[in-house]
């Protein structure tokens, strides 16, 4: 049965009085053939500027460019976010990217910092004024085909279940992991290449006993000082692919002549800021 007038209209009432309504951030492709005049900084160069660099870690360049390198966070009293607005504030940009796809919102009934983090507050500002806003991150199908070419699809798929959850206990742990969990893996294992590969939370637990045997349990786990044994060696491949994509991104608009205000979590700033310098420096 189909819905009558009526019931369109009621809908389109209960939709409007949630206020705008957000959903998943667009990808922008990258330019291959843009070479980078320095190369980004591996991970392993990255963990010797940890412990010291500032943050946030905010790289500018003059009218064309701002990389907002914060320390994630969903507070929206953060005073992070009042460095964005300034920062924001000054470039005047024509172009916001944003780390990560975002997803469904109701923006009048939702906090976008609670959300999405300090992401949600640029799609905010952008929004508000009318900006352009794309995630920076590659496509889906893209950066898991790179990540099966070295490692077994069950890793893989591993990787991409826990990688959200572990971002999420860096805030605050799901009152239900196991529930949190379970649609993660019912999404992720419909993605291409990982059709299949884990069952449920039982196999994951399976898992989880068996290749890392004497580590806290994975409800209980976070990414904030790296991860645990192999998947540290599948994250800092997809932060590598990632990274590429990010800056050669960040290259083609600024040279089409777009004033770019780009968030990312602070290591990305601090690996991509003397390829990008360096990059966009040239002739």
């Amino acid at each position: 049965m189909t819905p009558g007038p009526i019931a369109i209209v009621l809908l389109s009432l209960l939709l409007a009085s949630c206020g705008p309504i957000w959903t998943s951030l667009p990808p922008l492709p990258a330019d291959r053939t843009i070479v980078l005049s320095e190369p980004i900084l591996t991970s392993a160069q990255y963990s010797e500027r940890a412990p010291s660099h500032p943050r946030p870690y905010v790289v500018t360049m003059a009218d064309s460019l701002v990389l907002f390198g914060a320390e994630h966070t969903k507070d929206p009293a953060d005073p992070q976010l009042d460095s964005i607005i300034a920062q924001w504030d000054r470039l005047r940009p024509t172009v916001a990217l944003v780390e990560g796809r975002l997803g469904l919102l109701f923006r009048w009934t939702s906090d976008p910092v609670k959300a999405f983090g300090e992401g949600g507050r640029v799609v905010d500002v952008a929004k508000s004024g009318g900006i352009r806003c794309y995630t920076w991150e590659p496509s889906q199908d893209d950066e898991v085909a790179w990540m099966l070419e070295r490692y077994p699809p069950k890793r893989v798929a591993l990787f991409y279940i826990l990688r959200p959850y572990f971002g999420q206990v860096r805030h605050d742990r799901p009152e239900d992991p196991d529930g949190w969990i379970e649609g993660t893996i019912a999404r992720r294992t419909r993605w291409r290449g990982l059709e299949g590969t884990i069952a449920g939370t039982a196999e994951l637990d399976s898992i989880w006993r068996t290749d890392f045997t004497g580590r806290k349990d994975w409800r209980d786990t976070d990414d904030r000082y790296g991860w645990p044994g192999y998947l540290d060696e599948l994250a800092a491949r997809s932060n590598a692919y990632r990274d590429e994509h990010f800056a050669r991104v960040i290259v083609g608009l600024v040279r089409n002549g777009e004033r770019v205000f780009a968030v990312c979590g602070s290591s990305h700033a601090v690996k991509l800021e003397r390829a990008l310098r360096s990059t966009l420096a040239a002739p």
